[in-house]
């Protein structure tokens, strides 16, 4: 028996590593639980279902990191279901049960330029005094470069040329970063932080904006060493045509 709330979400994978749906929706409330993922019909009934579908194929999932902040638990995943693929999700709890669940997924890719996966590097949180001020950081940071694109003083946010990155195709250090931001901007906007999420040295963002002028979420972790951001894993992700969505509660 499950006790804690990270070892309920664990418990929701190991049922969809097994194939089964109703492990899965243990700890689900079965009277309050909201599903934002779009391919999956609310409630826990959809989730159910939604489960029996991909276990359908060739299936597997594994937790790299789970990590808890407060009524919410957020993890990573590398799993192949519906392709390769790298995850986010994100549970909300009350009383003990979930009560609110939203995922994210991008394709996965080779190792990048630097040699780093989208999901290898450290997963334990440390320094687990730290999280409120960690979170303070990483939304100063979010907001003045990623939202209003200000650059001016990115120095402020690094410590020299460290930033260990896990996106596909890129380089290590912040000049690269840098050089790499400046063609991102002309492409996309990042308009609203919706869930920001912590423990310890790591931190979790998604955020809402548009790529190309079509709606796109950010989603991002982060890992912070001494008040700088040392490390960089997450994604882009589009968001399906509203006509394609299975439940209407929003992505995110």
């Amino acid at each position: 028996m499950a006790t804690s709330d990270i070892e309920k979400v664990l418990s929701v994978f190991q049922g969809i590593e097994a194939g089964d749906a109703e492990l899965a929706a243990k700890y689900l409330n079965p009277d309050k639980f909201i599903e934002h993922n779009p391919s999956s019909a609310d409630g826990v009934d959809g989730f159910r279902d939604y489960i029996r579908l991909l276990t359908k194929e060739d299936h597997r999932v594994k937790v790299v990191r789970a990590f808890q902040d407060g009524n919410y638990v957020f993890t990573q995943e590398d799993g192949l279901m519906l392709g390769q693929n790298t995850f986010f999700d994100v549970f909300r709890f009350e009383d003990g049960l979930v009560v609110e669940h939203w995922t994210f997924s991008a394709k996965a890719g080779t190792a990048n330029k630097s040699g780093h996966t989208q999901t290898d590097g450290p997963t334990k949180a440390q320094h687990l005094e730290d999280p409120e001020k960690n979170k303070s950081l990483l939304r100063r940071y979010y907001e003045t470069f990623h939202i209003r694109g200000d650059h001016s003083r990115h120095e402020q946010y690094f410590a020299g040329d460290v930033c260990i990155r896990h996106e596909p195709g890129v380089r290590d250090g912040v000049a690269e970063f840098m050089r790499d931001v400046a063609v991102l901007m002309q492409h996309r906007t990042i308009d609203e932080i919706k869930l920001l999420l912590g423990q310890g040295d790591f931190v979790f963002i998604a955020a809402k904006g548009t790529h190309e002028g079509d709606p796109c979420l950010y989603i991002d972790l982060y890992r912070v060493e001494d008040e700088k951001l040392v490390e960089h894993w997450g994604f882009p992700q589009s968001v399906p045509p509203q006509a394609e969505w299975k439940n209407h509660n929003g992505i995110l």
